[in-house]
C-alpha cells in the first residue's frame, strides 16, 4: 500500500493535479485524481519535491533560456519553501548575476515551463544551454563561468 502511494506521488502529473483519498465500504483505501461521486474523500495537499542529492547537469536545446535579445539568460525555477532554491538565489544575488526567478507553484506560466522541461523537483537552474537539477554552489559557479557570466 505504501509503495503504491509513493509511486503515485512520484508521477510528474501528480505534482500539479489534485489527489483524493477515500475508503470504500470494504475498508480498502483508494487514491485518485477525482473524488468519487457520492462519497466523502479527503483532498491531499501535495508539494513539489526539493532536489536534495548531488546536482545533475545536462545540456538541452530550448529557447526558454535565451532572452529576446539572444543573450544568455539565467532562469531559476523555485518554490517559496525550498531551502536549496533560497541558497541558489542568494548565491546569484551575492555575485551580482542577473537572473529570472520563477515560482512554479505561484505562476501558471512558470508551472507550464517547468512541465515542458520535465521538472520533477526544485530548484531547476538554466544557464544558456545548460541545466542543473538541484544545487551546488561550485557547480553553478562553473556553469556561469562557462557561459561567460
Amino acid at each position: 500500500m505504501a509503495g503504491g502511494l509513493a509511486a503515485i506521488l512520484l508521477l510528474p502529473a501528480a505534482l500539479f493535479a489534485d489527489l483524493y483519498k477515500w475508503t470504500d465500504e470494504s475498508g480498502k483505501v483508494h487514491y485518485s485524481d477525482n473524488p468519487p461521486p457520492g462519497k466523502k474523500a479527503k483532498k491531499l495537499d501535495l508539494k513539489i519535491n526539493s532536489i536534495s542529492g548531488p546536482p545533475v547537469v545536462s545540456s538541452f536545446s530550448s529557447s526558454i533560456s535565451r532572452a529576446a535579445t539572444g543573450t544568455i539568460q539565467v532562469k531559476l525555477y523555485t518554490t517559496t519553501w525550498c531551502g536549496y532554491c533560497k541558497k541558489a538565489k542568494a548565491f546569484l544575488q551575492a555575485r551580482g548575476t542577473r537572473f529570472q526567478e520563477i515560482d512554479v507553484e505561484a505562476s501558471e506560466q512558470g508551472r507550464s515551463e517547468f512541465r515542458a522541461l520535465g521538472g520533477r523537483g526544485v530548484p531547476v537552474i538554466l544557464v544558456g544551454n545548460q541545466r542543473m537539477d538541484g544545487y551546488s554552489e561550485g557547480t553553478l559557479a562553473g556553469l556561469l563561468k562557462q557561459a561567460g557570466l
